[in-house]
């Protein structure tokens, strides 16, 4: 009897400073293939839609543009339509250098430090948001929790990183391995959600092709979609992330 009690001692001692879960991957870990399958493509080439209003349906406003995107973080989009902010663009070379084009001034202005925080062009996207698929070099990721069809990651902002939310929940499908939920907080202040509601497939390419992001404190939102998708087509080569490019009007 005394052996029987001290065994289950023993196990409950064991289960005690067992951790509360054990996963087969780390969170830094699952962060990569997020980043590398959100930046598969050598490149690729879209159409788009934009879709704007207040939560409550309101101020509805809808924009055209087109994109372009290569890597990690290179990127370029141009505002098509309507009239008054066609020709806008916003490149991305990489390096955290960013350019904003303005048409109607023929500027090119930089778009740099806390700039890069701020919406662009009156859309709940930040500067940031729009050009770059950077999360591990800003922030560290763990698992917070895992079912059978995702993961929930916590990300923490790295000490002397820009990014301003100090904190993400990242809710990742295990099948696409895309996000289909981000919370950005600001301290304990959720300020942002990002949904992915599509994505394509073409090859072993996975991209998000709807997506939207709503600003929590504004009660707006806006929504992205991509439509012609095109890889592939040797985008860097054709000099299409250089600024003489992007001051090139859109046929």
């Amino acid at each position: 009897m005394k052996k029987i009690i001290l065994s289950a001692v023993v196990l409950v001692a064991t289960m005690a400073v067992m951790p509360a879960a054990v996963f087969a991957e780390t969170g830094d870990e699952i962060l990569a293939k997020v980043e590398n399958t959100l930046t598969g493509p050598k490149d690729y080439e879209a159409s788009a839609s934009m879709l704007l209003a207040n939560m409550d349906g309101t101020g509805r406003e809808v924009r055209e543009l087109h994109l372009w995107f290569a890597g990690k973080n290179k990127s370029l989009i141009k505002f098509v339509s309507p009239a008054g902010i066609e020709g806008i663009g916003l490149l991305a070379e990489g390096d955290g250098i960013m350019s904003l084009y303005l048409p109607a001034q023929n500027r090119i202005r930089a778009i740099e430090g806390s700039l890069k925080n701020e919406d662009f062009q009156g859309t709940d996207f930040s500067y940031n948001e729009m050009g770059t698929y950077e999360y591990r070099e800003h922030y560290v990721s763990v698992i917070d929790k895992e079912d059978a069809s995702s993961w929930t990651l916590v990300l923490t902002r790295k000490p002397g990183s820009d990014r301003v939310y100090s904190k993400l929940f990242m809710t990742v499908d295990k099948t696409t391995l895309v996000p289909s939920k981000v919370e950005l907080y600001s301290g304990d202040v959720l300020k942002k959600v990002l949904t992915i509601y599509e994505t394509k497939k073409s090859g072993s390419y996975t991209i998000p092709v709807k997506i939207r992001i709503e600003n929590v404190v504004r009660k707006h939102y806006t929504e992205l979609t991509l439509a012609d998708v095109k890889f592939d087509q040797g985008l860097e080569a054709q000099g299409i992330f250089t600024r003489r490019f992007l001051k090139k009007a859109i046929q």
